[in-house]
């Protein structure tokens, strides 16, 4: 710890302790014989007292003299102390007041099923929606030897998804089947496998060489999850023939900038500055053959793919078209600026290599 740090520290605990005591600084300063100001510059972090008065001090403010020259040590402890409890008791009125509140609500929700209904029906919605929330709200705060380190995310996590699955089914059973059950499912998976495949992928065991390519591992399983998706819901909906086109041609369109952009920053040895030239310029292509990709897997004629382009005119003729034009320029103009600083930083550095050692002048 620095000595500034320290004196700050040490004029804390007797600013504290003073306060403790009911003192003012004159006060204080005239039961130690020394000026009001020397107490203020101690308090302020400016000085320490000189070491005979420190007996004294220690004693006017009811602790003792170790105390009192450890005070940097014993204040940090007592604010890690104090900050401990404070969380301790926010824990714990969070466990009580959510324990409360989720128990009545369940509560409630029986008699109240039972005494409109005489059975439960609409119970069972409030039940997983509170499991839910409590999964969210309440569980991550509990402590035990199953809910510590990564296993305590991990747990959460399968709680969370299972409530919400119980919840969805609960409704599809009450309201009837229905395309959305299989939907809303596949929606839930489809976001797991997104979000969760990189965490996933970090908390198991994998070799190194694997490790390494996490990046293109990720962006494969979440590719493959998102063509199942679509093939659940095109299935759903009765129109399963629209898998192979447009909806795999869509998917390649859209994923295959994704992957060559992965693939630059992962794997390309070049500078930073190039990579994201490189990615700059990717963009600017994709902006310019995004349109007429997409209208040729939709099977549009070449009159509807005709993009009209007029930077003088903004109507709604032109209107897409020209957004296309400035976006291509903009990303183009961003790659070429990149490539140019890539440029000079990388003959900067040649050229800080390349120059000798100035040898010392020795005197004659």
């Amino acid at each position: 710890m620095s000595s500034a740090s320290t004196k700050h520290d040490f004029g804390r605990f007797v600013s504290e302790r003073r306060r403790a005591a009911g003192l003012t600084q004159r006060e204080l300063a005239a039961r130690l014989h020394v000026t009001e100001s020397a107490v203020s510059k101690w308090e302020r972090g400016l000085s320490y007292p000189d070491i005979t008065v420190v007996p004294v001090l220690a004693h006017e403010l009811g602790t003792s003299s170790d105390e009192l020259i450890g005070a940097s040590e014993n204040l940090a402890e007592r604010h890690a102390k104090r900050d401990a409890r404070v969380y301790r008791r926010w824990r714990a009125g969070l466990l009580w007041t959510t324990g409360i509140g989720y128990s009545l609500a369940v509560l409630t929700a029986f008699i109240v099923n039972l005494s409109v209904q005489h059975t439960l029906s609409w119970f069972w919605i409030v039940l997983s929606a509170v499991a839910l929330a409590f999964s969210l709200t309440t569980l991550p705060a509990l402590r035990g030897p199953w809910l510590t380190g990564a296993r305590r995310g991990w747990i959460v996590f399968g709680c969370a998804l299972l409530s919400l699955c119980a919840l969805l089914v609960v409704i599809a059973l009450l309201t009837g089947p229905g395309p959305w059950l299989p939907l809303a499912l596949a929606s839930v998976l489809l976001a797991v496998v997104l979000v969760g495949t990189p965490f996933a992928l970090r908390s198991v065991a994998v070799p190194t060489g694997t490790r390494r390519h996490g990046t293109l591992l990720s962006l494969g399983i979440g590719t493959l999850a998102l063509i199942a998706f679509l093939f659940v819901v095109l299935s759903t909906i009765g129109r399963p023939e629209l898998f192979v086109r447009p909806t795999l041609l869509l998917v390649a369109i859209g994923t295959t900038p994704v992957w060559l952009g992965a693939l630059l920053i992962r794997y390309l040895p070049v500078s930073d500055l190039f990579r994201a030239a490189l990615v700059a310029a990717l963009a600017a292509l994709t902006a310019w053959l995004a349109s007429p990709l997409v209208s040729l897997a939709l099977g549009e004629t070449p009159e509807q793919r005709l993009r009209h382009v007029d930077l003088t005119t903004w109507n709604t003729v032109t209107m897409s078209g020209n957004i296309q034009v400035v976006i291509t320029l903009g990303l183009g103009l961003i790659a070429v600026v990149l490539a140019v600083a890539g440029i000079v930083s990388a003959a900067a550095r040649s050229a800080g290599r390349a120059t000798p050692a100035r040898p010392d002048t020795v005197d004659g």
